[in-house]
């Protein structure tokens, strides 16, 4: 899912805030942000087809979202960072990633081992080095408001890993749903 350029030009503006600090994380780059509802790792060119209409009929009649982008966090925590994110909230967010799941499951695909959690990550802690000049820092953003964003698609990218981090390239557009009065 992508979010309102408002909200990115916001989290870009965060990311080079907490950049400037020096500690070892590879920042996502600013084209590379947006919310993934399940990675699905290697997926053979003759299944791609499969996957797709299963994601179609999974999302396709989904009620378009409305999503408030806020508050700081970091996977598995800020005491071990991996991962650094920014949270979203929004009624309807964790049912979809469940449909996402539910549908590519009969493909295949493990269901999700653990409970989803809506972010976007911002960047990847590749060791511990600066991380408490950083960390000081970035608990003065935990609970910061990025904006909010009306999602009316989700979009299927391929993730290529690169050196300098992963390319994303979109696959396929599914419009969600039009919004219905009183649904979200």
């Amino acid at each position: 899912m992508d979010l309102h350029k408002s909200v990115l030009v916001g989290l870009q503006s965060l990311q080079q805030q907490l950049a400037v600090v020096g500690a070892d994380v590879r920042w996502v780059r600013p084209e590379g942000l947006h919310v993934t509802l399940k990675f699905l790792g290697s997926v053979e060119p003759s299944h791609l087809e499969q996957v797709h209409h299963a994601l179609e009929a999974a999302v396709g009649a989904y009620s378009a979202l409305h999503v408030e982008v806020r508050g700081l966090g970091a996977f598995p925590s800020l005491r071990r960072p991996r991962v650094l994110w920014v949270g979203l909230q929004g009624s309807g967010l964790v049912a979809l990633a469940a449909r996402v799941d539910a549908a590519l499951t009969p493909l295949g695909f493990a269901p999700e081992a653990h409970a989803f959690t809506p972010h976007i990550t911002l960047g990847r802690v590749n060791s511990l080095r600066g991380w408490s000049r950083l960390e000081e820092v970035f608990k003065g953003h935990l609970d910061d408001d990025f904006g909010d964003s009306d999602v009316a698609v989700v979009t299927i990218y391929r993730s290529t890993l690169q050196r300098s981090g992963a390319v994303y390239t979109p696959l396929w557009t599914i419009p969600l749903a039009e919004h219905k009065e009183g649904t979200l």
